[in-house]
């Protein structure tokens, strides 16, 4: 195998948190022919880096959960709109226009990183605890 896809192959293992399972995934990527990633063939090896780099990672995840509780707010707060199947769904456009005219970025939902969102929900859920007091 290829020194530099084996540097990378360990690198997305860190990153992932997954070294402890190395020895499980190159079995299955080498359908049980070896547990060393250094028997993976160079095809092997870039199918197992692509599984990994389709994983989220846990500051993705993070974000991602910061940015749903902005939408469940939402909700409550009944800023929704129904969609092409008549489900209530949050206003995400309504929300990007809050994010970008009251946000302490200016900028749209997604565009907010995961060290900036606590900052951006803090914010929000201000706004969401006033709509709470006017009921």
């Amino acid at each position: 195998m290829n020194l530099p896809l084996n540097k990378q192959l360990h690198a997305l293992l860190n990153q992932a948190g997954l070294s402890s399972q190395k020895t499980a995934l190159v079995l299955s990527f080498s359908n049980g022919r070896s547990e060393s990633s250094k028997d993976l063939t160079n095809f092997e090896t870039r199918q197992l880096i692509a599984y990994l780099q389709g994983l989220p990672n846990a500051e993705q995840e993070a974000a991602n959960r910061m940015r749903r509780k902005m939408l469940s707010y939402c909700h409550e707060m009944h800023w929704t709109v129904t969609n092409v199947y008549g489900k209530k769904i949050a206003d995400v456009q309504r929300l990007d226009g809050w994010c970008e005219k009251f946000g302490y970025l200016h900028k749209k939902l997604n565009a907010y990183s995961h060290a900036e969102l606590p900052k951006l929900l803090s914010q929000f859920k201000a706004v969401y605890k006033s709509f709470l007091t006017k009921l």
